[in-house]
């Protein structure tokens, strides 16, 4: 059998370049090359495309192939014709992915990345990683980093620095300088500076992610001033000592991006960073023994960052299943290693839903492990991630690690929702309940609350009676308040406790003819 495959092959590429039953022409820097149609659609998704088009190149016998190299079109088409390329050396690789990448040969592109895997060096990975960033080709990016990572202070002295682009320098130096000396890192880039002096526009923006911190000011003022001002080096110094994100971070921004490096090691696709369909998730099973999991959604931001805070979207509904939105309960930790994890977040005790706003003490995390303990025999899934560092001002209580709102949660803005316990409850507009005798109001998290303000009419000749309960879970329940014969606003304080569920109910008017729609608020005094 496999010699018949073998000589089947050998037919099959014999047709490559051959006239002999072609029934098209393909024009490259003015040289005709015959080829065949039916194996150029079969092989390459690009020409598949075009000949199903309704382009003039689908219904004539000639495709004009403009700003491609006859040589390397030659060795992609040789490809297409019998799976094999012989590539001698880096150029012709470079070649090579930029023609597959181009012609959509997702098979060809892998065999280009192997062989810069075996061939990443000091001296090319610079060029590697110009390539990388030009293509916008994760994969690519991903491997010269590892290795500027891994020899960090070898790439920062050799010369092939100085050819980096300048997005390719800002990539390296946000991703891959963890292990060097600051000292070097800031000479490389000085070097760069003087190298490139044509790129002296960018020159502002690119020293931002140097760290200057720990550096003498007499290094600073030894700047050439046609480079950068020296008054704006050590001011950027002094910025970087003050504020605690390192210099490749920005603060109040997501770090969880493509961009930046960001992997999934388990729980799914690193592509869900990259696309904003919410049918992409990251999801982990959950076995019949309640709370058990395997290892949940790890996350690696591809280097350590100062991180206080977590926006992540819950799934109410994964693959059709009716998993309740009230049922979601989960746990998230952090590490720098991958190995020792520190708990910041812990809702295992909490029914959660929609956008999750998270907030912990800052650390220095590089994975992320998220682990739900709810729904069972179900699946724990999220359709979006973020991981920032904020200022936003935000108390957490030192006991529950809850946070402690000063605004009103139990709006649609924060993400609150009405639960359809009594009949034809319903958001009336983002502040507005309309009741039929009683609601249910569920907050997207815990918060730790102690205060409520509640608008029954503002007539005043209309008189209700009410309680108001809480709760974390919707099994136990908890009266905070309750009131007889009142009217207009009702202003709420009990004892501060962890709440998710607010239920509004014995709720009736002595005119009984009424109604009505009531405003809730939900927050902390202090």
């Amino acid at each position: 059998m496999s010699i018949a495959k073998n000589h089947l092959l050998e037919q099959i590429g014999s047709l490559c370049l051959n006239a002999e039953l072609s029934d098209v022409t393909i024009v490259v820097e003015g040289i005709r090359l015959p080829a065949h149609r039916v194996i150029l659609a079969r092989r390459c998704e690009y020409f598949k495309n075009m000949f199903e088009s309704g382009m003039i190149e689908a219904t004539t016998k000639r495709i004009e192939i403009r700003e491609t190299p006859l040589n390397g079109f030659k060795n992609v088409l040789k490809w297409i014709y019998t799976g094999y390329i012989t590539v001698f050396v880096i150029e012709d690789a470079f070649e090579v992915i930029r023609l597959a990448h181009m012609y959509q040969i997702t098979e060809l592109v892998d065999i280009a990345i192997d062989y810069f895997k075996g061939f990443c060096s000091v001296e090319n990975v610079c060029s590697i990683l110009n390539e990388a960033v030009i293509l916008s080709h994760d994969q690519l990016t991903d491997l010269s980093i590892d290795f500027v990572t891994a020899n960090c202070c070898k790439v920062l002295k050799h010369e092939s620095f100085e050819t980096l682009s300048k997005d390719a320098l800002t990539v390296m130096l946000i991703r891959a300088i963890v292990t060097a000396l600051e000292i070097d890192v800031f000479h490389a880039v000085i070097g760069w500076m003087k190298a490139n002096p044509l790129k002296s526009a960018d020159f502002p923006d690119i020293i931002k992610y140097v760290p200057l911190g720990n550096l003498a000011i007499e290094e600073l003022k030894n700047v050439p001033s046609e480079l950068v001002d020296s008054e704006f080096l050590i001011a950027l110094a002094n910025h970087q000592r003050i504020v605690s994100v390192p210099p490749y971070q920005m603060q109040n921004e997501n770090v969880a991006t493509s961009k930046n490096g960001v992997k999934v090691f388990s729980g799914g696709e690193t592509s869900f960073f990259k696309n904003t369909d919410l049918n992409t998730v990251l999801k982990h099973d959950i076995s019949s023994s309640y709370g058990h999991y395997e290892q949940g959604i790890i996350v690696d931001l591809g280097r350590r960052y100062l991180l206080n805070s977590f926006k992540m979207l819950l799934v109410d509904n994964y693959n059709g299943l009716n998993f309740s939105c009230n049922n979601y309960k989960y746990w998230i930790a952090v590490s720098e290693d991958n190995c020792n994890y520190t708990r910041v977040v812990d809702h295992s005790k909490y029914s959660c839903c929609n956008l999750q706003n998270l907030y912990f003490k800052e650390r220095f995390a590089r994975f992320i492990r998220i682990c739900g303990t709810a729904p069972v025999d179900g699946a724990f899934a999220i359709s979006r991630l973020e991981a920032l560092y904020t200022t936003e001002l935000v108390k957490i209580d030192p006991v529950t690690q809850l946070q402690i709102p000063f605004y009103n949660v139990a709006s649609v803005t924060r993400n609150a929702v009405i639960r359809d316990e009594f009949s034809g409850s319903e958001f009336y507009s983002s502040v507005f309940l309309r009741l039929h005798g009683g609601v249910i109001v569920q907050l997207p998290q815990p918060y730790l609350i102690d205060s409520m303000n509640l608008l029954l009419h503002e007539n005043a000749n209309y008189v209700y009676n009410y309680k108001v309960e809480v709760s974390v879970n919707l099994l136990s329940w908890t009266c905070v308040f309750s009131e007889k014969k009142v009217s207009a606003w009702r202003k709420l304080h009990f004892r501060k406790q962890p709440v998710v569920f607010v239920k509004i109910s014995g709720l009736s008017s002595y005119d009984n003819l009424r109604d009505d729609r009531i405003q809730l608020e939900c927050f902390a005094k202090s």
